[in-house]
């Protein structure tokens, strides 16, 4: 019962406090002193607009950005420096004018048409370096602008074009890959490429130190069959390539476990020696796909000794290395690791 009585009491006195606020809110002092400052911002409003008129009924003398995109540019060559994204002029115009230019031109780039601002100098093949003077080209410029805008002048005051002859080479792909096989799958065969090589195209400074034409990454997982693929060569600044795009092939087949029994060969041995290995054969196992399962013999791996290795050790023990397999098997493993021996004289023949 008291704990009611307390929650009501809590209750009546909030709501009171709330009707206060909301009757603070109403106060005819306060409303009085709300419309004074709402007439107070009204004519400050007012005088700014009436201030911002006069202002840009007067004329000035300003720069603005005028962003370029060079079009254009000679065929048989290509641009070995950076030439400047946008100029500035210096104008005089009234504020109208002004900021109805500027509103116009602000996102827009404007084309700079290389051959006509240079008369087709550029297209001559020996030359390498044209300084263009921006006071040469005022005059197209002022036809580009507001009837109504003066130029008075162009930064920077000098465009330099400096051109290399586009030359042709051809490199080899370099293919980036990354794959992942589902169980009992494998390479079956070599990667191809649809195009080894392209021609690369571009100033001789920048050939001279390409050897070679990377792809994009290629990730492929969890492969169950021969996959085709086209992949996308990694851009150069300021080449071109012959081809954007090759396509790669990846065989994939499902593998088999095999074993087989291999002699041991030994390396290094004088003519006048013969060594007999304990055991003489190790058991070869190997991953092959099961479409060249019946093409592995013996024959394809090259298991080894090294007599060399009797003269700098004092062990009976010979450790025992696989020197060649067939490209197309995978996970060779062998048994045993090490063979003991003993070394004969050969018998001479009378």
């Amino acid at each position: 019962m008291f704990f009611g009585a307390q929650s009501f009491l809590n209750f009546y006195a909030l709501d009171i406090f709330d009707f206060k606020k909301i009757k603070e809110f109403f106060d005819p002092e306060k409303i009085t002193s709300n419309k004074k400052l709402v007439v107070y911002v009204f004519f400050v409003g007012i005088a700014t607009i009436f201030w911002f008129l006069n202002a840009l009924s007067k004329e000035y003398t300003t720069n603005v950005n005028y962003p370029v995109k060079y079009i254009n540019l000679p065929k048989n060559k290509v641009l070995t420096n950076e030439l400047p994204s946008r100029l500035t002029l210096k104008v005089s115009a009234f504020g109208f004018d002004l900021l109805r230019y500027k509103l116009s031109t602000a996102f827009l780039s404007n084309p700079f048409d290389v051959n006509e601002y240079t008369n087709n100098r550029l297209e001559n093949e020996s030359l390498k370096k044209y300084n263009l003077l921006t006071s040469q080209i005022a005059n197209r410029f002022e036809k580009e602008l507001s009837s109504s805008i003066r130029l008075q002048g162009i930064s920077p005051d000098t465009i330099t074009f400096e051109l290399s002859p586009i030359l042709e080479k051809k490199v080899p792909v370099k293919l980036n890959i990354s794959n992942s096989f589902e169980q009992q799958y494998m390479l079956g065969g070599e990667i191809t490429l649809s195009e080894d090589s392209v021609v690369v195209k571009g100033p001789s400074s920048v050939l001279d130190s390409i050897f070679n034409v990377e792809t994009e990454l290629l990730v492929l997982s969890d492969l169950d069959k021969t996959v085709k693929k086209n992949v996308v060569l990694k851009e150069g600044k300021g080449i071109e390539f012959s081809l954007r795009k090759i396509e790669v092939t990846v065989p994939v087949e499902q593998f088999t476990e095999a074993k087989k029994l291999v002699p041991i060969r030994a390396n290094n041995l004088p003519d006048s020696l013969l060594i007999r290995l304990f055991p003489r054969d190790v058991k070869v196992s190997y991953f092959v796909g099961l479409k060249r399962y019946d093409n592995v013999s013996a024959d394809h791996f090259d298991v080894v000794v090294d007599y060399n290795q009797t003269l700098s050790e004092g062990s009976n023990r010979l450790t025992i290395s696989l020197m060649g397999k067939p490209t197309f098997v995978s996970n060779v493993r062998f048994y045993p690791q090490d063979a003991t021996y003993l070394i004969e004289k050969k018998k001479s023949i009378k």
